[in-house]
């Protein structure tokens, strides 16, 4: 079985996140500008003259949410709308972990008519991983349709713990980390590697 589909089971991301386990949060449902609102409300919002201040100069992880609350197609919309409940639900999950001695940081950043947000990642929806203000990785899209959220969900969760948390992911026996390198489909390699160990 291929990592990815190992990430996607719900029975092995199951026993790897426990405690990370998205319910019936009421986030289902809700249109892209009402998930918009709540994740720029629960995160630190940022634009490119303050990305310095709360991303590059801190010394915890940073979780960043890029998104646009100006969509120009149905599928845009529907992809930043579920990936912004997935958000939501990380942030419910994982709200006071701390990185590095530090809280975990959740930033978003509303890259609706922002030029110079393409100096910071290179478009789309996307989320992006910081530790001590260096880029561990970053991910690429996010669920299609609002049926793909709980396997978004436990994918990032898995990608987050064994990054940033110190929790490896394992597969087939062995200790992995989760690794997108920009793309929308997670690979392994050893926990070993990981910017975070236990």
């Amino acid at each position: 079985m291929g990592i990815r589909k190992a990430i996607l089971g719900a029975g092995l991301i199951g026993a790897l996140s426990g405690t990370a386990m998205a319910d019936d949060d009421g986030y289902l449902g809700i249109s892209q500008a009402e998930s918009f609102a709540k994740v720029h409300q629960r995160s630190v919002t940022v634009d490119y003259n303050s990305w310095q201040r709360e991303v590059l100069d801190y010394d915890g992880g940073v979780i960043v949410l890029f998104n646009s609350s100006c969509n120009e197609t149905e599928r845009a919309v529907n992809i930043d709308n579920n990936r912004n409940v997935v958000q939501l639900q990380i942030m419910d999950s994982y709200e006071g972990s701390m990185v590095n001695g530090d809280l975990l940081k959740f930033v978003a950043y509303n890259v609706c008519g922002d030029r110079n947000a393409l100096k910071l990642f290179s478009g789309g929806i996307q989320v992006h991983m910081y530790l001590g203000g260096e880029l561990i990785d970053s991910v690429t899209g996010g669920p299609t349709i609002e049926e793909k959220i709980p396997n978004s969900f436990r994918a990032t969760s898995s990608w987050l713990e064994s990054n940033l948390l110190g929790v490896p992911f394992v597969h087939s026996g062995n200790e992995m980390r989760v690794v997108y390198n920009g793309s929308p489909k997670a690979t392994a390699k050893p926990f070993s590697t990981a910017p975070v160990q236990p």
